[in-house]
């Protein structure tokens, strides 16, 4: 004779059934989300970098294969060719410190100092470079790591990775004809953005810590790297997030540098952090 079960038990034995059911199709959605994180980012090439560019943070592709990279201790460019896989250049601008970022207007290179500090290197391949020293925050606790050159507004956008701003992350602006900067933020981008929903975590000042900063040639869209958990967020051209890409950290170990490339390729540069620095350069499909 078949055990009866009271009504009551059927149903909660139902109800515990769906429940199970329930929990194990979320967390099969959920570990299928998280796997095609960095679906959308493809490495199309990578360049093992020599150990002198181990600290490398900051790079600005100047065309024919050749790119201008610094790194976080030495006061030099290098000219890294992507063709030959080797520095051709090395252009001593300063002496020792925490350089983080470069970009390049015309003949003219700028690389910014942690501090919020900006050296201006004119012809810097002529072989006889002169370096202007240009202060812009006198507030401590900032952390510059961003640089990029805007053509059109004749400025540099300077993107701050930590101090400053309790709910926002700013970018500030550096007026080339005047050689001030704007103190007010010219963009603020929200902790709490809808954008950062997928990162799973309350508003928060490390929902977005930038490594740099660089604008698209073509669409002037604003791009901003982050290296501590990698990720690109790209901003319309009035500073609206568009569009998230979580980047996989296995790929980019710490990313730093961002630039554009003849063909509108991405490139990214990574530090070494315990294994051999690179340059990739990505497409996002």
């Amino acid at each position: 004779m078949k055990k009866q079960f009271p009504l009551t038990n059927a149903v909660l034995l139902t109800s515990a059934g769906l429940l199970v059911i329930t929990a194990f199709l979320y967390f099969s959605l959920k570990k299928r989300m998280q796997s095609n994180v960095g679906d959308k980012v493809e490495i199309i090439a990578t360049w093992k970098l020599p150990d002198v560019l181990k600290e490398i943070s900051g790079i600005s592709y100047l065309g024919n294969e050749l790119m201008a990279c610094i790194q976080d201790e030495d006061g030099v460019i290098f000219i890294y060719n992507l063709q030959n896989r080797d520095i051709e250049k090395q252009i001593v601008f300063s002496g020792k410190a925490d350089y983080e970022a470069i970009t390049i207007a015309e003949e003219t290179a700028f690389v910014l100092r942690s501090d919020g500090t900006i050296f201006e290197v004119s012809d810097y391949l002529s072989g006889k470079p002169i370096t202007t020293e240009h202060k812009t925050f006198n507030k401590q606790g900032l952390n510059f790591e961003g640089l990029a050159y805007d053509k059109p507004n004749n400025r540099l956008l300077l993107s701050l990775k930590e101090g400053s701003g309790k709910n926002f992350r700013p970018v500030y602006s550096f007026d080339l004809n005047t050689y001030n900067v704007v103190e007010d933020a010219i963009i603020k981008i929200a902790f709490s953005d809808p954008i950062f929903a997928e990162l799973g975590k309350k508003p928060s000042p490390k929902n977005l810590r930038p490594s740099e900063i660089t604008i698209h040639p073509k669409t002037g869209k604003i791009y901003l790297l982050e290296g501590i958990k990698p990720k690109l967020l790209i901003l319309d051209n009035e500073g609206n997030p568009e569009e998230l890409h979580i980047l996989n950290r296995k790929q980019f170990r710490q990313a730093e540098g961002l630039s554009f490339g003849d063909q509108r390729d991405i490139y990214i540069s990574n530090k070494g952090n315990g294994t051999s620095p690179n340059i990739l350069k990505i497409s996002l499909n």
